[in-house]
């Protein structure tokens, strides 16, 4: 018994030693989170329908959202699916996460008029029709 607790212990101490060695605040506005570079303040670009959502991103920059990281027009992206339900466990690194739905890229296979969002409010993900209004959380690819 005492063998299986201290195994736990220790599967629960390098656990909590690697997930802190992928999150880390910049300290330029973004976060890094698995290798990808997200804005920190999650509510900043606001609430917009999915097609609004795939283009406000590419148009962030430097000087926008608290960003001081040489950041330029073009850099910004809307996350994928995965990328957007992975960044749910570590929340807590940003600032004004809404407890609401977020878009990914990733529309429906079947159903070109819907796509996928994430629910921030416990990681769940669904689709809903591209005219609703959800927010969005930039990302872009690592440095």
């Amino acid at each position: 018994m005492k063998r299986l607790v201290l195994g736990i212990m220790v599967c629960c101490g390098l656990l909590a030693t690697s997930v802190a060695a992928w999150c880390g605040d910049n300290g330029n506005g973004t976060v890094t989170v698995n290798g990808l570079v997200w804005l920190k303040d999650a509510g900043c670009l606001g609430y917009m329908n999915w097609d609004t959502a795939m283009a406000r991103p590419k148009s962030l920059a430097d000087g926008q959202c608290g960003l001081t990281d040489k950041s330029k027009a073009g850099d910004w992206r809307l996350p994928a699916l995965d990328e957007l339900k992975a960044i749910y466990f570590a929340k807590s690194q940003f600032k004004n996460v809404q407890a609401n739905y977020y878009w990914s890229s990733r529309t429906y296979a079947y159903d070109s008029t819907l796509a996928w969002y994430v629910i921030m409010s416990y990681g769940g993900m669904n689709g809903g029709n591209k005219g609703a209004y959800h927010y969005v959380w930039p990302v872009r690819g690592g440095q």
